[in-house]
């Protein structure tokens, strides 16, 4: 990687096919190794912020079509879909896609076509193959099996849901997968 600064890492990407509507309005960060993000169906909306020396993009990934967005660190596959929100340190798999608002902090695998309806919170958090977040959820510290198609998937439901436990069992909110008492 030749060390580049943002505009002309912006350039590049321009130059490569990525679909950057408004580049003014799209913030690299100069350790951001343009190599790593694909040219093919890429599009980076206005208002997308991307960081980080391990951030990788796939072919037909799609930042900020719902709002503004920062990436850092994350790994995105083929055909992922964020649509607003911040994520760090994080890998979402072929398929996989997250609504406005999300907040995917470190640690999160999605895997292929786990979804998140807008305003979904995850830290340290599996999503297995087909699992389905509804909007306005804390999902954190959890594994969740998923199904075998769109069809046949795992869903967590909407509205104020919190699910969030560590090792030590000291998290204060009880959900119908464990309580404080009991883990």
């Amino acid at each position: 990687m030749v060390n580049q600064g943002p505009e002309e890492i912006k350039k590049t990407l321009i130059r490569k096919g990525v679909n950057i509507p408004c580049p003014e309005s799209v913030e690299i960060g100069p350790e951001v190794d343009p190599g790593r993000i694909a040219g093919s169906d890429v599009v980076i909306h206005t208002g997308s912020r991307i960081f980080g020396p391990k951030t990788l993009i796939l072919p037909g990934v799609e930042l900020g079509a719902d709002g503004p967005v920062t990436v850092r660190d994350c790994f995105l596959g083929k055909n992922v879909r964020l649509g607003g929100g911040s994520f760090e340190s994080s890998c979402f798999l072929e398929g996989s896609s997250m609504g406005p608002g999300a907040q995917v902090r470190a640690g999160c695998i999605m895997e292929e076509y786990s979804r998140g309806a807008h305003t979904v919170g995850l830290k340290q958090t599996i999503l297995f193959p087909y699992v389905t977040l509804g909007s306005l959820i804390n999902f954190c510290d959890c594994l969740m099996a998923g199904g075998t198609d769109e069809k046949n998937h795992s869903e967590v439901g909407s509205s104020y849901i919190h699910f969030n436990y560590t090792p030590n069992q000291d998290k204060a909110t009880a959900s119908l997968i464990g309580d404080v008492p009991g883990g």
